[in-house]
């Protein structure tokens, strides 16, 4: 039972990370590439969509067809599902 409620809060905590950064938030020099997932109510009609930094704040990079229709692959990689 540790394990799997360590797993669960360690999920939230990356889910919530990406759920984070919203467009036109600032984003560091350092992260420009940078890519993830999000679903903002205000984005995309509400459908997921792919972000990226660059170099000054997040910008749409794409938008996903559904809600939870977004998947990273490493911090320079993200699909739309």
């Amino acid at each position: 039972m540790r394990s799997f409620t360590t797993i669960v809060l360690a999920v939230s905590f990356f889910a919530g990370a990406a759920i984070a950064q919203d467009v036109g938030e600032p984003c560091p020099a350092d992260q420009a590439g940078d890519v993830g997932c999000a679903n903002t109510p205000s984005v995309n009609g509400g459908n997921a969509y792919i972000f990226i930094c660059n170099g000054e704040e997040f910008v749409l990079f794409a938008p996903c067809g559904s809600p939870t229709g977004c998947k990273t692959e490493g911090v320079k990689n993200a699909v739309c599902t």
